[in-house]
């Protein structure tokens, strides 16, 4: 391990390293306590405050009963760009759509083009979660982001993703609820969307992506309504 530095984060650099060289994706699992611990050469107690360092950094995350996996964020902050302090929240909202009606139909596009089949099996499983979340009515923020997120990886850019993490992943700024009828526009769009990565159909995949996110600005606005 690399020397000036204390010990907790040079085992945290030491976990990126290992999961970077194991080629790990997002949602999968590191090794449990005992064996990660043995594997470093530390102790349990630095291995734990190494991995907080990590869920800190939105590297990894902890479910409870479940084990420590690599986090969808990809090691995005939570607000990185200080959004929280920007007071009309409406415009926020808005100028963020614009930013992802400049960037994800495209990337749709790509994804048609150059999904690998695992890729595309990941996309069913997320799209599968967030429209069931859609339909009950809960929140699906994060299978959401997940998603989309997962969209932006299977197009091959390997800097886009965490952007689009960024763009569909920051809290929720407006509170006002989107309508049940919104909820199922978008759960459709969102399938139309894997129906035509899956086809290879890059026009296809640009158009749903296009639509989908006319719908997001619908539903955007009859949110911001209820402020």
């Amino acid at each position: 391990m690399e020397t000036g530095k204390l010990l907790t984060d040079r085992v945290a650099d030491e976990i990126v390293r290992s999961i970077i060289g194991q080629k790990l994706k997002p949602g999968d699992k590191l090794p449990n306590e005992f064996e990660l611990a043995k594997t470093l050469g530390v102790g349990r107690s630095t291995l734990r405050e190494a991995i907080k360092t990590l869920v800190s950094r939105s590297v990894v995350e902890i479910r409870r009963g479940s084990g420590t996996f690599v986090s969808d964020r990809s090691g995005v902050s939570e607000d990185p760009l200080g959004l929280e302090f920007l007071t009309d929240k409406v415009q926020v909202a808005t100028d963020l759509l614009e930013l992802r009606f400049l960037l994800e139909p495209r990337l749709a596009s790509l994804a048609a083009s150059r999904c690998t089949p695992e890729e595309l099996q990941h996309l069913m499983e997320l799209c599968d979660a967030c429209e069931k979340k859609m339909l009950a009515g809960e929140d699906f923020s994060q299978e959401n982001t997940a998603y989309h997120a997962a969209i932006a990886r299977a197009s091959g850019n390997v800097v886009v993703p965490n952007l689009a993490v960024i763009l569909c992943g920051t809290p929720s700024i407006l509170s006002g609820t989107p309508s049940q009828k919104a909820l199922e526009e978008l759960a459709r769009s969102n399938r139309e969307i894997l129906t035509a990565i899956g086809a290879h159909d890059q026009m296809a995949a640009y158009d749903a992506m296009l639509l989908h996110l006319t719908q997001c600005r619908r539903s955007m606005a009859q949110q911001a309504l209820q402020e």
